[in-house]
């Protein structure tokens, strides 16, 4: 119920569509050719076959729950429920295809859809997938095998703090990094980290700003940081954007 009202609430609150009202060109250019962009990519087909065929298999792996507890779920489960959704996932392969990082991050890999897009939009980008999951990268990486991606790094770690770790010493002035985590202190956690590295210039991804009362508050001091210029609210994701030919400025665009 409470999704389902947040997105009432961004339905009344989004707008922008077609770049209407838009006054930054590089706003108007994210939101009209890249955000909105309709083109089928061949890539696109490729993953979405892979996502069906699992989505049909009933072998089962495990998955760490948040208490720390191991539990089985049959893979075509998995990738229904965690997989990020094709409209999304194909938004993510638009975002670095247009963006041309020298680094992908991925925190909170799941079965492999999203690291997929991510990976796919240019094979001689490395993107460094970092999961808590070690079931599911395995079964992440046979997806890349299957469809021929081989600029995936995976950096899998029991340890939730390691993993943290790993992707602060990737990071590099001129990264894409998706964060995709359903805590809202670790969404804070690495996109304050990410900022104070490198701050001058960014591109980050936060999940869905209304998923819970902590995660918009969270999405609400991460757009008001100073050294955020530019902050794109999709509902499904968050965009946070850095670059000194920015004003502030802060967009809920409907998508």
């Amino acid at each position: 119920m409470r999704r389902f009202l947040q997105y009432l609430k961004y339905c009344f609150t989004s707008g922008y569509q077609h770049g209407y009202g838009i006054h930054s060109p590089y706003v108007y250019h994210l939101v009209t050719t890249i955000i909105e962009e309709d083109l089928p990519y061949y890539k696109y087909s490729l993953i979405e076959k892979v996502r069906t065929k699992m989505c049909r298999t009933q072998e089962k792996i495990g998955v760490y729950q948040p208490d720390g507890t191991k539990k089985l779920e049959s893979i075509g489960n998995v990738v229904d429920k965690y997989a990020i959704k094709q409209k999304y996932g194909q938004l993510l392969f638009r975002l670095v295809n247009y963006y041309k990082p020298d680094v992908v991050l991925e925190y909170g890999a799941t079965c492999g859809i999203s690291t997929m897009f991510l990976a796919a939009a240019n094979s001689k980008i490395p993107v460094f997938s970092l999961s808590a999951q070690p079931e599911m990268s395995d079964l992440a990486q046979s997806l890349f095998d299957r469809i021929g991606i081989h600029n995936v790094k995976k950096v899998v770690c029991a340890d939730e703090k390691k993993v943290f770790d790993g992707v602060i010493d990737k990071m590099s002035r001129n990264d894409f990094f998706y964060i995709n985590s359903a805590s809202a202190a670790d969404v804070m956690h690495l996109a304050q980290s990410r900022m104070d590295k490198y701050g001058e210039r960014f591109f980050i991804i936060v999940p869905c700003p209304y998923a819970t009362a902590d995660m918009w508050k969270t999405w609400n001091a991460l757009k008001d940081d100073n050294r955020v210029k530019v902050s794109v609210n999709l509902f499904q994701f968050g965009i946070l954007i850095a670059n000194d030919d920015l004003q502030k400025e802060d967009y809920i665009v409907r998508y």
